[in-house]
């Protein structure tokens, strides 16, 4: 017969084996086994659109400016641009498919005011810039209306994993937006010595102008400007009839003080006519500008003569 404490000794060792057993098998399971269907979402990769929302919902909407308002309220407002942009949206599936299930809307053709939901969250995924960080995160940075402090804005930097996860990386109290007003990168401005790229020129260098009696001069010029064109940003394609084209912002000015956004088809410009007239978007990073010295600020750019925007307002 065994010893009675004996028994007891071999009964808690067999019980130590067993737990110790059952621990074992409960890791490989979780090793092992089938993921759950939960574990599964929490590594799946979301498509760029949701990760947008997800730092939207995260960190809050970007102020920017909008194509719909800046410089000039476009014909028939948001509801307009929302029924005329509502294939174009529609046709990218990806992009459709994240900003239906976010603003809950319906899984067929839409009614006026449910295309205009769409085509607001649409402006608000466009004016954030996702940059790939390593191939499992993204990088952010955009400006926000602050919630807290003294400053009116707010600069805001972080990551979004490919899992949804946003970490803010820093808050920073900034200005308001400045939108552009000014010449695509590609502008050519009339010099003396023949026409010059706009990213080319330098304060000190000689161009175009026109002097106050209307003849053209040439003098230096003495301010140069350029500004980030947020992501999303338009500009407008002028054709004249005599074939000569310009790509700038929509609120930039003509010689007679027009805002180019406000031309239309049939309109005078620089001793022609409108034939064209269209807002495409526009990925040149910046956009320029320079201030020729004279009585006016204007120059010709890519053969139209234009007005700076740099002129002073007083002086304006």
């Amino acid at each position: 017969m065994v010893p009675l404490h004996r028994y007891e000794i071999i009964q808690g060792a067999s019980w130590n084996y067993m737990r110790i057993a059952v621990a074992l098998f409960f890791l490989a399971s979780l090793t092992c086994g089938p993921a759950s269907p939960a574990s599964d979402a929490m590594v799946s990769p979301l498509d760029v659109p949701e990760l947008k929302f997800a730092v939207l919902d995260s960190v809050g909407r970007p102020v920017y400016c909008d194509p719909d308002f800046y410089p000039l309220e476009r014909p028939g407002g948001e509801q307009a641009s929302a029924i005329a942009r509502y294939p174009e949206i529609k046709a990218d599936a990806q992009t459709y498919a994240a900003i239906v299930a976010h603003e809950h809307l319906p899984s067929g053709d839409l009614a006026d005011a449910q295309k205009l939901t769409l085509y607001r969250a649409w402006k608000l995924l466009r004016a954030i810039g996702l940059t790939a960080n390593g191939g499992s995160a993204y990088s952010f940075e955009y400006r926000v209306q602050s919630k807290t402090g003294s400053a009116a804005y707010e600069m805001v930097a972080g990551t979004v994993r490919v899992d949804g996860m946003v970490t803010l990386s820093s808050r920073t109290a900034t200005g308001a937006p400045n939108c552009p007003i000014c010449l695509a990168a590609s502008t050519l401005i009339a010099t003396p010595r023949g026409p010059v790229r706009v990213t080319d020129l330098r304060v000190g260098m000689v161009v175009w102008t026109q002097a106050a009696d209307g003849s053209r001069v040439a003098a230096a010029v003495v301010a140069v400007g350029s500004m980030e064109a947020p992501p999303g940003h338009e500009m407008v394609h002028v054709v004249l009839a005599d074939g000569r084209a310009l790509l700038v912002s929509p609120g930039h000015r003509t010689a007679d003080g027009r805002a180019v956004g406000s031309l239309r088809t049939g309109d005078a410009l620089d001793g022609s006519t409108v034939v064209s007239i269209a807002r495409v978007p526009y990925a040149g990073g910046k956009t320029y500008d320079i201030l020729p010295a004279g009585a006016t600020g204007h120059y010709w750019a890519n053969g139209i003569l234009m007005s700076s925007t740099l002129v002073p307002a007083s002086s304006r």
